[in-house]
């Protein structure tokens, strides 16, 4: 059975980005009279929303929607309503699609009563610092609870990237939530599995990601994060894993151990032969990621994790502690 797709995309001041995701949509290897295009943009202030009127007068499965809340739940949620297929794939406005990923869910959508499908994520870089954070995203150290970033094993997993909802699930389980700030995505899939589905993954169900441009905004947005990880967890206290506890608890380690050496010199070993530890466990598993053709990168790559891991942690102990913000 071929399936009628409806990608839903949330979208904001995206004018570099939007016009190769559309393209890559217009690629696909499946039957266009089947694809549906919905972009739900927060009123860009950018050239975003006039680039995509000038391709609806091209494409007529492209449907433009607007999100005045401009949040991403609230955009996902606006552009499900307002689609038409039998499936609903969500995609982020960074990212271009192989030419064989409708085709792939299509297939995985048929199997085992499948309801979710999704795959694997790579990661392109224009810039070396968007080259250096796509390196980081992709290791399993970095990123360990997040398989589909690097597995290539076929697999039932917690989450995956860009996924494809049968749009029955919707009227099941309900829509992204919108009164929580939260890891949306994530408990949406919680939600899912409590109700007795599974999320199929698949590495043959490919796309491809343009990472933040700067570290600055890469570390505010991991560090964001963790904090909405964290409102999951509050929200449904019983999906905590332990992955999700060694990056707070690594922070909070750190920062005692610093605290201990600052306030007892003698006991200042303690931190370093932590931190000795840490860095020797990171650097070999970034030798492994990079050797040989990316082993220069190294030095950048070791110090960008360890800035990852704590800017994680931070945000899911300060979501902990700290009532929630509309701020994140």
């Amino acid at each position: 059975m071929n399936y009628k797709f409806s990608i839903v995309i949330p979208c904001y001041n995206e004018e570099e980005y939007i016009l190769p995701c559309i393209d890559s949509i217009h690629n696909q290897d499946y039957d266009p009279s089947l694809i549906e295009i919905v972009i739900s943009d927060g009123f860009s202030t950018d050239c975003t929303r006039q680039l995509i009127k000038e391709y609806q007068k091209k494409y007529s499965n492209i449907k433009l929607v607007d999100n005045p809340v401009r949040k991403t739940p609230q955009a996902l949620n606006i552009g499900i309503k307002n689609s038409s297929g039998d499936v609903i794939i969500i995609l982020g406005a960074h990212t271009r699609l192989d030419k064989e990923f409708v085709k792939f869910n299509n297939k995985y959508l048929n199997e085992n009563n499948n309801k979710v499908t999704g795959g694997t994520q790579q990661n392109i870089g224009k810039t070396f610092f968007q080259s250096l954070i796509g390196i980081v995203m992709e290791m399993p150290f970095a990123m360990a609870s997040a398989s589909y970033r690097w597995s290539k094993t076929e697999q039932y997993v917690d989450t995956v990237v860009y996924a494809a909802y049968k749009r029955e699930l919707f009227d099941e389980v309900g829509y992204f939530e919108e009164n929580f700030t939260i890891s949306e995505d994530a408990e949406f899939n919680w939600r899912i599995r409590q109700a007795g589905y599974k999320i199929f993954f698949s590495p043959k169900i490919k796309s491809y990601y343009y990472p933040r441009n700067s570290i600055k905004r890469f570390v505010k947005q991991i560090f964001r994060y963790g904090i909405l990880r964290v409102n999951v967890l509050k929200k449904h206290k019983d999906s905590i894993k332990l992955l999700h506890l060694i990056p707070p608890l690594f922070t909070v380690s750190i920062l005692t151990l610093l605290i201990i050496a600052i306030s007892i010199p003698v006991l200042s070993v303690l931190f370093w032969y932590f931190m000795s530890l840490y860095f020797i466990i990171n650097i070999v598993a970034a030798i492994i990621k990079l050797f040989p053709r990316k082993i220069l990168f190294l030095p950048m790559v070791s110090l960008l994790v360890f800035t990852m891991h704590f800017s994680w942690g931070l945000g899911f102990v300060i979501g902990w502690v700290l009532p929630k913000s509309d701020k994140w």
